[in-house]
């Protein structure tokens, strides 16, 4: 059996996915496909069994993205989790992490974060991103300027040997809501 998941490894979905095969109890294997639109795309050509896609966030809202999939009537909500995120700020070093010109992340990590990141970094441009997870891959690789912060988990910065700025920086208490979904 095969679970894919919006995003990439160490994304929020993919702890989430973790989280799903736990309560399955049985042998699963986890694919990592980016965006929701992947996961629809893999369950329709049934080269998964199951997806998992980020649902709705407490201080974001709907993810546009997934909701799309869902109002396409062509797949079901097995089961949801809610989980805490906690959100951080990584430079590629630590002299990059002065003097920013940008914040790079996926949508719904920009808006749960939108206040900090006024605060803190008011004139930075913030530039959406496909996965948070993929930001911290990209800048490790170069593929991003070093000059860019990114938001991610702590976990997906760390293993990319990036340089921590900053720890929650949501700007309350983020809960996400994930669901595992199949076509009906």
């Amino acid at each position: 059996m095969i679970i894919g998941f919006q995003g990439i490894k160490n994304s929020y979905n993919d702890y989430a996915t973790d989280e799903f095969i736990k309560r399955l109890k049985i042998n699963i294997k986890k694919l990592p496909l980016t965006t929701s639109e992947c996961v629809a795309r893999s369950l329709l050509n049934k080269e998964i069994d199951f997806g998992v896609i980020a649902l709705k966030n407490n201080i974001a809202g709907i993810v546009e993205e997934s909701s799309k999939i869902l109002r396409s009537n062509l797949f079901r909500i097995v089961d949801t989790i809610e989980m805490e995120i906690s959100h951080c700020l990584f430079a590629f070093n630590e002299s990059s992490a002065i003097n920013p010109k940008i914040i790079i992340s996926h949508p719904q990590a920009l808006k749960q974060c939108e206040k900090y990141l006024k605060s803190n970094y008011p004139n930075c441009e913030l530039q959406k991103y496909i996965d948070t997870a993929k930001t911290a891959e990209d800048l490790k690789s170069g593929f991003l300027n070093n000059r860019t912060l990114i938001i991610c988990s702590e976990k997906a910065g760390k293993e990319n040997g990036l340089y921590l700025v900053s720890k929650n920086i949501a700007d309350n208490i983020s809960r996400t809501t994930f669901g595992l979904i199949k076509l009906i």
